[in-house]
């Protein structure tokens, strides 16, 4: 009884390397081109698609592809996730090939807790790189577009920050005449002046005093108006 318990087993290791071994062979007359379809979906992806960056994995092909490239690809599931592309070449022969395709990109988060009204600056924030697939609708990639706006409510730390976050705030240019609204000892005093730099409603910023040609720093009360305090 021994001995055919370890003859079983031997049978049925044996079926299993027969079956391994039939595996490899499928999967090496699918793929016998001198080229490599995931360099190519690859390829194609980055040329079609305006992402950062792609990650392409677990490419496998259904067929026999030939040594020349394919003319064409076509999007059958996808692109991200688990993807099917048809490989399409001068024959007309079409190739099904799967990948697992991620996709990321740079997003703005905050760096640590700001309450509402908090105007952001630069080091305030910082980008990471994420997973498409996880940002949330309206992510932030540029800071730029929100340094100098406030917030319309407070955030937590390590957030992606989103565009319903910001207050709308209209752009200055630099060059722009302005008022200055100068407080001097308790007294307010008001002067011409134009700004130095560009910048948003709620934000400091740059400005010459036009009467005595001195710069002076202030808060952009509105797109007409700075406040400066002495």
């Amino acid at each position: 009884m021994k001995d055919k318990k370890i003859l079983n087993r031997r049978m049925n290791l044996l079926a299993f390397v027969c079956v391994l071994l039939s595996v490899f062979c499928i999967l090496s007359s699918a793929v016998s081109a001198s080229w490599s379809p995931e360099d190519v979906l690859r390829s194609y992806l980055v040329k079609n698609y305006p992402w950062e960056e792609i990650e392409v994995s677990n490419v496998q092909v259904a067929g026999k592809i030939s040594d020349s490239l394919p003319e064409k690809i076509i999007v059958e599931k996808g692109p991200i996730g688990r993807a099917a592309f048809s490989f399409v070449f001068s024959n007309g022969k079409r190739v099904i090939v799967r990948a697992n395709v991620r996709v990321f990109a740079m997003v703005v988060k905050s760096r640590r807790p700001f309450r509402k009204s908090h105007i952001i600056q630069y080091e305030d924030i910082y980008l990471e790189k994420i997973d498409i697939r996880k940002m949330p609708n309206g992510s932030v990639t540029d800071p730029s577009k929100i340094t100098g706006k406030s917030l319309k409510r407070s955030i937590a730390a390590n957030i992606p920050i989103v565009e319903g976050m910001i207050e709308a705030s209209e752009v200055v240019a630099r060059g722009r005449r302005v008022v200055l609204l100068i407080n001097y000892n308790g007294l307010n005093i008001r002067a011409a002046g134009k700004t130095k730099e560009r910048g948003y409603v709620g934000m400091t910023v740059r400005a010459i005093n036009l009467s005595s040609k001195r710069e002076v720093s202030g808060i952009l009360i509105d797109k007409n108006t700075v406040r400066v305090e002495i």
